[in-house]
């Protein structure tokens, strides 16, 4: 059932580049962002009260550190991911993003000395290579002149997990992953509260139908159901087995775009994202 719920884990993370691609004609990031979290945040605490939290309390050091982890994946996370998907596919965005462990391999050997395998630095320079044929559309000479602002946003948005997955790591040696996630979706919510407010004076929401089903799927599905199933595999599998299901992500959303927005399957994007999908399985 886990390696189930895993797979589902990835379809629901691969079918946010979708939602996401289509919720952003109707809303501004900021508002996007706000609403989402503001839905997954009482949904987690239902969840919350329903469970039994291993510690809910925290100390001022640790409220920084949630604050700042809140800060930097849902504030500035969401609207760089809501900006730059507005301006480039779907399927291309989430395999831009799935270059996020191989940078996250880089920073811990940077910044912590954390060793690199012979087979971790064959799987780098794959990724590396593959998300380059992505960002490029195949033509592989002039890479800095086909990154256009989408593919700059998508891109800083890889930095921001890395900051977010470095200042959550201490927090869950002190609280459980449910309430961990409630303190972020919750901080998330109040953080994004104000630019939500001023962006709607600009950009009103044109409500719709599809606005309201994207929203839901985001603020349900990524933000809830695919967290907690990854956090189970972790603890039934570990860590390294549960993460290979990542993977699947830029698989199955460049599917998904593909059958629902219409999206091209170009060769660049197929062997980039082919290449990209390899390297992270070496890389394990």
């Amino acid at each position: 059932m886990i390696h189930f719920k895993l797979t589902i884990m990835a379809l629901l993370w691969a079918g946010g580049f979708v939602a996401g691609k289509i919720i952003v004609d109707y809303a501004g990031p900021f508002t996007v962002a706000f609403f989402r979290f503001f839905i997954a945040t009482g949904i987690l605490v239902v969840i919350l009260m329903r469970d039994k939290p291993v510690c809910t309390k925290i100390n001022l050091k640790l409220f920084t550190m949630v604050a700042a982890a809140a800060f930097t994946g849902e504030v500035l996370y969401n609207y760089l991911f809501f900006s730059g998907i507005k301006l480039t596919d779907a399927g291309q965005s989430s395999v831009i993003l799935s270059i996020t462990p191989i940078a996250m391999m880089i920073a811990s050997y940077v910044l912590f000395g954390e060793k690199l395998k012979l087979a971790g630095l064959l799987g780098v320079a794959i990724s590396i290579i593959g998300a380059w044929v992505v960002i490029s559309q195949g033509n592989l000479g002039s890479v800095l002149s086909q990154i256009g602002l989408g593919e700059i946003y998508i891109l800083l948005c890889v930095i921001c997990v890395i900051a977010f997955a470095f200042l959550s790591k201490e927090v869950l040696n002190h609280l459980s992953p449910l309430v961990t996630l409630v303190y972020l979706s919750a901080l998330g919510t109040m953080f994004l509260m104000g630019p939500a407010f001023f962006e709607m004076q600009q950009t009103p929401v044109e409500v719709s139908t599809q606005f309201v089903v994207s929203l839901l799927y985001m603020a349900i599905g990524p933000s809830v159901f695919a967290v907690m199933y990854y956090y189970e595999g972790i603890a039934q599998i570990g860590p390294s087995k549960a993460s290979q299901y990542m993977n699947l992500v830029p698989v199955f959303s460049v599917l998904l775009a593909f059958l629902i927005l219409g999206e091209e399957l170009s060769a660049s994007l197929i062997l980039g994202g082919g290449m990209v999908t390899t390297g992270l399985y070496l890389a394990k």
